[in-house]
């Protein structure tokens, strides 16, 4: 975190002027101390169920403009069916944040199938590739991993040789362009998982090789330069939740689903040989495992991972490396609502907005014209 903390200094060291960005016309006293107002945004589905259900909502800058919908494509043979899309944008549109849908690659020596050809071997090269996709002429200023988005590798052997591995990262860079005349700072972030499997060939000692690899959306903030504050990324991207409702119907589909795909290569496996059938077995693992890793990776964004590894020691350091990004505060009739927990003061405003703040005298009556309830943090 140290170095791109130190690559971005140029542009954080301007972090009051961000606030100002952010916040609006706030008072200079109130900007003197690192601040954060925010307001609610929502993704709704509007296509994919009987009713409109929320999908996944976020806190972004108070007064910013905001636009969220999920894409549902039915067709599609590689990956899930729906893709969810946000953008915040600044009043004077210098400044927005947006979430992009994510993407499916695979690679193998039976060649990608039904997916998009790509042989991205972890977060750091998607993020890269990505960049030079989407973001033609941009210059990487640094990288650095998010451990905290992150889950260690698991191995799963097969029986006859060869196994499976998967595993989840996250990862996060820093990046500098022009843009209608304006140099531009923009940090993006991302989780990806990846399995890789070898099972035994025709030939004998042979081995086949297959690499899949679902990136999970990528976020990025930008800003002109000088006023983008990469702790304030990290407090609204720790606020991005999944709607549960909505979740559970997608889960439920995604589980009957799978389930029909086992059993029809189950049917097919019955006319098949033997060497099919060890196809049929990593075919059943694999659905297995990308289930699994969308509910690990949704429990990473709810801040709620713990390992699960049978390792006490490796338990201790996986709750060690768990950062709990956000917190249940509460208003003073008991009320409470999730807020990051990147600042140590927190208040909801007249308008039903937010202000976080490190100021322990902040006053929103005083400072912003504007009264508000302050918020108290739960007992540690």
């Amino acid at each position: 975190m140290k170095r791109i903390v130190r690559a971005a200094a140029a542009d954080v060291a301007c972090a009051a002027a961000f606030a100002g960005l952010a916040l609006g016309a706030l008072p200079a006293r109130a900007q003197s101390a690192g601040t954060l107002h925010v307001q609610r945004a929502e993704i709704v589905d509007r296509q994919g169920f009987e009713k409109p259900m929320v999908a996944a909502t976020m806190m972004v800058p108070a007064g910013w403009r905001t636009q969220g919908d999920v894409l549902w494509n039915p067709r599609v043979r590689c990956g899930p069916g729906h893709a969810l899309r946000l953008k915040a944008q600044s009043a004077d549109g210098a400044a927005a944040i947006e979430l992009v849908p994510g993407e499916m690659w695979a690679a193998g020596d039976m060649g990608p199938g039904d997916c998009p050809s790509g042989n991205f071997r972890d977060v750091r090269e998607y993020l890269t590739g990505w960049v030079q996709r989407n973001r033609p002429g941009a210059r990487v200023i640094d990288y650095r991993p998010r451990p905290d988005k992150s889950r260690p590798e698991q191995q799963f052997p097969m029986a006859g040789g060869g196994g499976m591995r998967q595993r989840v990262e996250g990862g996060q860079v820093l990046i500098g362009y022009s843009a209608g005349g304006r140099e531009m700072r923009e940090t993006l972030v991302t989780i990806v998982s990846i399995t890789e499997s070898q099972m035994a060939g025709l030939q004998p000692g042979s081995m086949i090789r297959s690499r899949h690899g679902q990136s999970h959306g990528v976020m990025g903030w930008r800003a002109p330069e000088g006023q983008l504050d990469l702790r304030q990324f990290d407090a609204v991207w720790a606020s991005w939740r999944r709607g549960p409702e909505w979740q559970a119907r997608i889960d439920q589909a995604q589980g009957q689903m799978a389930r029909e795909n086992v059993a029809t290569q189950a049917r097919i496996g019955q006319i098949q040989a033997e060497t099919s059938r060890q196809t049929l077995a990593e075919i059943g693992r694999r659905g297995e495992l990308a289930a699994q890793s969308r509910a690990e990776i949704a429990a990473i964004n709810q801040g709620t991972w713990q390992s699960g590894q049978a390792s006490q020691e490796r338990r201790h350091t996986e709750n060690v490396r768990l950062v709990r990004e956000v917190e249940a505060w509460r208003a003073p009739g008991g009320a409470s609502v999730e807020l990051p927990a990147h600042y140590p003061h927190a208040w909801q405003l007249r308008d039903g907005s937010y202000l976080l703040t490190d100021n322990p005298n902040f006053e929103p009556g005083r400072d912003i014209g504007q009264p508000g309830v302050a918020l108290t943090r739960p007992p540690r």
